[in-house]
């Protein structure tokens, strides 16, 4: 039996050998011609199609390295960027909040600022409000007041406010009074009617101040007598004549001398005058009033 399989074994060795070693020097062989080609040069337009074909290559996983750091960069960075966007906007909230309530303080400072002028100048005694609604009946001039019956206010009183720079001026009398709330009858609707005179004279000239505005005017300064002739620039203020002229209406409660209006035309046709008036404050823009409540 050991001759029958020890022999082929044997025969197979020498063979195996020879074969590596002509692949060995075959492998050095080629290595060695190609150092030497490259030394040559032979090899250079080889060598720029292979760098053609590897550059695209090179660059799109390069690119793909980079987006992948950005990505992750972003992946990390996107919860403290998130955080952050929340926080300025909690600060832009409370900024906001913050300048609200200075504004809102800022107009009652002036309101407040306003109210002790009017008290300083004039010798009213007054409460404050705000329009809460414009004309609440259809053709007429009214307009609807913050404070009502329970805040001590009565049908007749007068009611001025005050623009840019002009004085505390009568825009209406409180027509109807409720609970909480009441409605002036501004001095433009057709209804209104108030006795007036002119400001600055030794001799006033008297008369009513009626509103015109259903009539395509403002107000206007009727029955005055021609005996004193009225001029344009002449200041109007209330007369305080309705309780001598025997009166029921609530306008009798209506103090003298509170600031109307400046009269811009005059009319001296017939056997009395009229004047077309400009007032001080334009009602309709009103949004702050002042309620006389009686005199000190």
């Amino acid at each position: 039996m050991r001759t029958t399989f020890d022999a082929p074994n044997e025969r197979r060795s020498p063979t195996l050998s020879r074969r590596r070693v002509t692949l060995l020097l075959l492998l050095i062989a080629i290595a060695l011609g190609l150092i030497i080609l490259d030394e040559q040069g032979h090899l250079d337009g080889a060598k720029g199609q292979i760098q053609a074909v590897l550059q695209p290559i090179e660059q799109t996983l390069t690119q793909t390295r980079i987006t992948i750091g950005e990505t992750i960069g972003s992946v990390t960075g996107q919860g403290t960027m998130q955080r952050r966007i929340d926080e300025l906007e909690r600060e832009i909230a409370t900024l906001r909040e913050d300048n609200i309530r200075l504004k809102t303080y800022q107009n009652k400072i002036g309101l407040l600022e306003q109210e002790l002028q009017i008290r300083q100048t004039y010798s009213w005694q007054t409460l404050s409000a705000t329009v809460v609604q414009g004309s609440t009946d259809n053709g007429r001039r009214i307009i609807r007041i913050s404070k009502g019956n329970v805040d001590g206010i009565e049908a007749g009183m007068a009611v001025v406010s005050k623009e840019g720079g002009s004085p505390a001026a009568l825009i209406g009398v409180v027509d109807r009074v409720y609970a909480q709330t009441a409605d002036v009858l501004l001095i433009t609707d057709y209804g209104s009617t108030i006795s007036a005179r002119t400001a600055g004279t030794e001799t006033p000239a008297e008369g009513l101040i009626a509103g015109q505005w259903q009539l395509g005017s403002r107000i206007k300064l009727t029955d005055v007598s021609r005996d004193i002739p009225l001029e344009v620039g002449q200041y109007i203020i209330t007369a305080g004549l309705s309780k001598a002229l025997a009166t029921d209406t609530p306008i009798a409660q209506v103090p003298p001398d509170v600031p109307i209006g400046t009269i811009i035309s005059v009319d001296q046709t017939g056997h009395s005058q009229t004047a077309e008036v400009q007032p001080f404050v334009d009602p309709d823009r009103v949004r702050n009033i002042w309620v006389i409540t009686g005199q000190k």
